[in-house]
């Protein structure tokens, strides 16, 4: 039931990219912030849903080779060689996606003034100061960003994800796991 669901996943991404739909709008704070024209957000969106109809032919390729590495993991006597050459085939592919990434992200900025490109580059900024908010929000030194609605600590207990950063509130009583922040 799980593969056919994945399959047909695959399927529609496939049938979206062979249309031309492009996904969802940028959202309209970017745009403004950017200070896009229609042509530049088009090209963006363009390049984004050529990128992920790349993406989805892609992961049709692992999805098999995964199924394949099963089947040999599951095989007595394990063939070492086998085993190898589809995890090299699966490291192969991630690479390969990110190359294609890094070709898109340039590609994109290459659409760009120099003034917006000014202007990504305090969003960069902004970006590899991240973990570091994160951690003052974990510590209490700075507000949980859109934190307006204040609950008692005895039902309130904040759900980390893996760089500190607050991702949602969940009530009640409950164990502590791994990835749970007591506040």
């Amino acid at each position: 039931m799980r593969s056919l669901l994945t399959l047909l996943f695959l399927l529609t991404g496939v049938t979206f990219a062979q249309t031309g739909l492009i996904p969802g709008p940028i959202p309209q704070d970017l745009r403004r912030y950017l200070e896009l024209t229609d042509a530049q957000a088009n090209g963006i969106q363009r390049l984004n849903a050529q990128l992920d109809a790349y993406r989805i032919g892609k992961a049709t390729r692992q999805f098999q080779v995964q199924r394949e590495l099963a089947e040999e993991m599951a095989r007595e006597p394990l063939d070492p060689t086998a085993i190898g050459l589809r995890h090299v085939e699966l490291e192969s592919i991630r690479r390969e996606i990110e190359a294609e990434q890094t070709k898109t992200v340039a590609a994109i900025q290459a659409l760009l003034t120099p003034a917006q490109r000014t202007r990504l580059d305090g969003l960069a900024q902004v970006l590899r100061q991240h973990s570091t908010a994160c951690s003052a929000v974990a510590l209490n030194l700075l507000p949980a960003p859109g934190s307006d609605v204040i609950f008692p600590i005895e039902i309130q207990r904040r759900v980390a994800n893996s760089s500190g950063c607050l991702t949602g509130v969940i009530r009640g009583a409950f164990e502590f796991a791994p990835g749970l922040v007591n506040p």
